[in-house]
């Protein structure tokens, strides 16, 4: 595990790949990236930033407004309306439109309450509380499973079912690391087709490519 973190960040660094620094630009941030490229989620979120800059002001207008911006990203009607509804209920809960008491609260709290917002997955809730609000986890998206499981290290057959198990597996302060670089190595070398095995850091340590 050690030698493949360090592998990863010799090759990749420690990118925010475009993830907002403030949580709930993130929350929005993630949801309007799935299912789009990462060119493109940057690109519209740019946009919604434009036309709404606080949060806030896209409560006071039609939620038609907000699906306009998002149409290029896909799934505009759905990203829509969970973004919509999510910041009415954080603005119930906290007076307004901010995720930062999270950074006080615990970690099962902080975790609790985000999956308990429209279009938080397990997976988003931790992308938030790792890039923005410091809890040492681990999001497990397509590209960690995907390595994961070649490397051996994971036999369940959807990211969603692995959380646990591999955010056991990977050590506090090495979880950021791991999940930044196995998304950048997913999107250019260990890619779902045609991976890139005999460019790959990781090949030594991989029961795939030992299996090729």
């Amino acid at each position: 595990m050690r030698r493949v973190c360090e592998a990863l960040e010799h090759s990749y660094g420690s990118p925010r790949l475009g993830n907002p620094r403030d949580p709930l630009d993130d929350l929005v941030y993630v949801i309007l990236s799935n299912k789009t490229s990462a060119a493109t989620a940057k690109n519209v979120f740019r946009q919604v930033k434009t036309r709404f800059p606080d949060w806030g002001d896209v409560l006071g207008t039609r939620i038609r407004a907000l699906r306009s911006i998002l149409k290029p990203a896909g799934l505009s009607a759905v990203k829509s309306r969970q973004i919509y509804r999510a910041l009415r209920k954080i603005s119930e809960d906290f007076g307004s439109c901010s995720l930062r008491a999270l950074r006080k609260a615990q970690r099962k709290d902080v975790q609790d309450y985000l999956t308990s917002l429209p279009g938080v997955s397990e997976k988003v809730a931790k992308c938030i509380m790792i890039y923005t609000l410091g809890f040492e986890v681990l999001p497990v998206d397509v590209h960690v499973h995907r390595i994961c499981t070649r490397l051996g290290w994971t036999v369940r057959k959807r990211a969603d079912q692995c959380h646990e198990e591999l955010e056991a597996l990977v050590p506090s302060g090495r979880r950021f690391i791991f999940h930044v670089g196995c998304v950048a190595h997913g999107r250019t070398v260990c890619r779902p087709a045609n991976p890139k095995c005999q460019s790959c850091v990781l090949s030594r340590y991989c029961d795939y490519y030992k299996s090729l």
